[in-house]
């Protein structure tokens, strides 16, 4: 009962018809497996885990569904991990504690990847690879720059045993590694 990536993203593509939100998929996908290397976790469960958790974006109602229809659309596909963490992702909605890593992680990299794309968009080139970790660092604490990024969110990094910096980094150097598939 595993999916790959490849498999994740076909799932995906038949639910999400945004490039925008297939992007920030891609790009939570990307953090995800970068921090699961960090932490000595699996980097293909973490990666599709990213991939898959907001498959169901554009068809719930709102926040208050989000992530209800993906676990109906990822039961028996996946490990209930998986889910779990997916459900904990919108914990605020379906009551699924963040209680372990991969709920952790999936939370400060669902939020890191919209600060991490913002950071790009304003440079001149619009590419990661321009994008410097310490610029990364203080647009954190503009609360004016890309004000939908919830900053607590990402701060869960530190349960995860990773400062803030070194998280912002991971996150940079995975995104940079799917910089193509990004448009970045």
């Amino acid at each position: 009962m595993y999916m790959d990536r490849a498999e994740a993203l076909e799932l995906v593509k038949g639910h999400v018809c945004k490039e925008s939100n297939l992007k920030h998929m891609v790009a939570v996908g990307a953090v995800m497996r970068q921090a699961a290397l960090r932490l000595g976790e699996d980097p293909e469960q973490w990666e599709v885990t990213g991939i898959l958790h907001d498959l169901d974006f554009e068809e719930c109602h709102g926040m208050q569904d989000h992530a209800l229809i993906a676990r109906d659309l990822l039961q028996g596909k996946v490990p209930d991990e998986m889910v779990q963490a997916i459900l904990a992702h919108n914990h605020e909605a379906t009551g699924v504690p963040v209680d372990n890593q991969l709920k952790r992680a999936l939370l400060s990299a669902d939020a890191v990847s919209g600060l991490v794309i913002a950071c790009a968009l304003v440079l001149p080139s619009k590419k990661l690879v321009d994008v410097k970790v310490s610029s990364i660092a203080k647009k954190f604490g503009n609360k004016d720059f890309a004000r939908g990024v919830d900053r607590g969110r990402i701060m869960v990094c530190e349960q995860l045993g990773m400062p803030r910096d070194e998280f912002l980094s991971v996150a940079l150097e995975g995104m940079r590694l799917r910089a193509d598939e990004l448009g970045l």
